[in-house]
């Protein structure tokens, strides 16, 4: 087992990437996989990183109820903590989609089906 480490997030986690060598990863994983891509549309991003103490989103691989392939999306605070829903407690009356706590979220649009008609 991995020795655990101490760490900061500062939000400016990742690096950008050269477009030849995103597309040969990509085209490595899309050799041995069916489904190539998850779309999160830009409304529950921001929602996730507009948490009080978000500093990014750390992403999970699951397996959904009838076996398919699924991300997770969950905001991590600086210490690299989760922010599940069960750590903030929803404001009276309000969902946890409507700013009532942390989120968390899948209901992505895999590729495919839904994959550009071009790369």
């Amino acid at each position: 087992m991995a020795k655990k480490k101490n760490y900061t997030f500062k939000g400016t986690e990742g690096s950008s990437m050269d477009e030849t060598l995103v597309k040969k990863w990509i085209q490595q994983h899309e050799d041995h996989h069916v489904t190539k891509a998850h779309f999160f549309g830009k409304e529950i991003i921001q929602k996730m990183l507009n948490q009080p103490g978000c500093m990014g989103i750390r992403i999970y691989y699951a397996i959904d109820d009838k076996g398919q392939k699924q991300l997770i999306l969950v905001g991590a605070d600086e210490k690299g903590n989760n922010m599940w829903p069960s750590k903030t407690p929803k404001a009276k009356g309000k969902k946890l989609m409507d700013g009532g706590g942390n989120i968390t979220t899948d209901n992505s649009h895999p590729c495919p089906p839904y994959c550009p008609t071009t790369n």
